[in-house]
């Protein structure tokens, strides 16, 4: 099974454990829609799961957690108690994330070599080596030390 057909299966478990059928579901998604998805034809973005979690009265996590129980063939409770230990390994389970991608350091480590190698380049510059004599000291081909230079 995959993660698409356990949710395919955890989305139709849950809706008819609640005793609703799929126009109950229709708001934001589509009755039509909430077939294709119980069929496995169609996947879901993480908003139409969120919607489709509200609209049965449940958390994200909790639906996931069903599907993936599906997926898995585990219990609900033994994918949730698996998440709270890898969130722990993490560090993460007691901290509040940030709301949005843009709030984290995502400076590219790239970006992080080259400024280290601008500050190198432009203390040796500051004492008074030339290009070339950077280069070689850096062992860099003075093409990167002309990019860094001014």
């Amino acid at each position: 099974m995959s993660i698409q057909e356990g949710f395919a299966a955890a989305l139709r478990l849950i809706r008819m454990t609640k005793g609703l059928n799929q126009k109950d579901l229709s708001g934001t998604v589509t009755g039509s829609h909430v077939s294709q998805l119980e069929s496995g034809k169609t996947y879901p973005t993480v908003k139409v799961a969120g919607d489709l979690a509200q609209a049965l009265d449940l958390s994200p996590s909790a639906l996931l957690a069903v599907a993936m129980a599906c997926d898995s063939g585990a219990t609900p409770r033994a994918v949730l108690l698996q998440a709270i230990k890898d969130l722990e390994s993490l560090g993460l389970i007691d901290q509040v994330p940030p709301a949005s991608a843009d709030a984290l350091d995502g400076t590219h480590p790239t970006s992080l070599r080259a400024a280290a190698v601008r500050a190198k380049v432009q203390e040796l510059k500051r004492q008074g080596l030339k290009q070339v004599e950077v280069a070689k000291e850096l062992e860099l081909p003075r093409t990167t030390v002309q990019r860094h230079w001014h």
